[in-house]
């Protein structure tokens, strides 16, 4: 049996009600019946072309076999947490769109070691004593939120310290560009996801370069969706982006005074060094007595 909890248990299979009223639309210019197509729509996008699975095989190589009990922070539709539960492994996964649920039950309906927490990863708790906790996926670089974006990255690093067990370990992996004015090119833009969903609504999600500041770390920018749904007039909805790019001391320092050691730092999923050429940053870290 397969459930999604929302404060406490409230739903088993396919019915997924959200119970956190924290939880509040940011697409004020858009009517709802647009939100419901354009959030359905993103889910079921990108449950099809996000893939995952080299970070996966990361994961369970550097995890082993053994049972661990294991947190995914914004687990989205279950790219990394479904095959880490399939493995063997008790796997929570913390996500706080409806949609991205749906898609999630879809993949993983018979998975009895997933258990998913449907809530606001920055206010709300994520339980506690896991063996490891993920914060994979360019989650430092992708927070939704109108709270400082560098306090926002940092409570991540101290929620994550909370819930896991003494010498618990801590997955991190982001995009880290030692040179943020030429990997994020001012006044471009390119197509991040494109195509038709179940519902024959057709979209595309297009990234627009503003400006990056190698000095600040701040990149702004823009996201447009342009939606076509099959019955009804096209929308376009336009969302302002405003991202701090924390560099590699930094977050190592944010980790220390987290209360972790850094274990190891890479820039890929091979054990390629971290330097101009290989830009992901790959961080393990492990929580300690402070």
């Amino acid at each position: 049996m397969f459930f999604i909890f929302a404060e406490g248990v409230i739903t088993v299979n396919n019915n997924i009600r959200n119970a956190d009223k924290s939880i509040k639309h940011r697409e004020e210019n858009m009517n709802d019946i647009q939100k419901q197509i354009l959030d359905h729509w993103n889910a079921y996008i990108f449950a099809q072309d996000e893939d995952e699975s080299e970070m996966s095989e990361y994961l369970m190589s550097r995890l082993g076999k053994a049972p661990l009990r294991i947190l995914e922070a914004a687990c989205g539709t279950g790219n990394l947490c479904i095959p880490l539960a399939q493995a063997g492994h008790d796997v929570t996964g913390i996500e706080r769109s409806e949609d991205m649920l749906q898609q999630l039950y879809k993949k993983a309906a018979d998975l009895p070691k997933l258990h998913i927490v449907q809530t606001d990863m920055l206010t709300k708790p994520w339980g506690s004593g896991y063996d490891a906790v993920i914060l994979g996926s360019n989650l430092m670089v992708n927070i939704v939120t109108d709270r400082d974006y560098k306090r926002a990255q940092m409570n991540l690093l101290e929620r994550a310290r909370e819930a896991l067990k003494e010498g618990g370990r801590l997955f991190i992996d982001y995009d880290c560009p030692l040179e943020l004015s030429k990997w994020s090119p001012a006044n471009t833009e390119w197509v991040c996801f494109e195509g038709s969903d179940d519902r024959g609504t057709y979209g595309k999600y297009i990234v627009i370069n503003g400006t990056a500041n190698d000095r600040t770390r701040i990149v702004n920018g823009s996201r447009r969706w342009e939606i076509k749904p099959a019955n009804g007039d096209p929308f376009v909805y336009i969302r302002n982006s405003h991202k701090y790019f924390p560099t590699l001391e930094q977050t190592c320092a944010w980790l220390y005074r987290a209360g972790f050691i850094v274990e190891s730092v890479n820039g890929g999923y091979h054990g390629e060094p971290f330097d101009m050429d290989h830009r992901r940053a790959v961080i393990w870290a492990r929580k300690v007595v402070l």
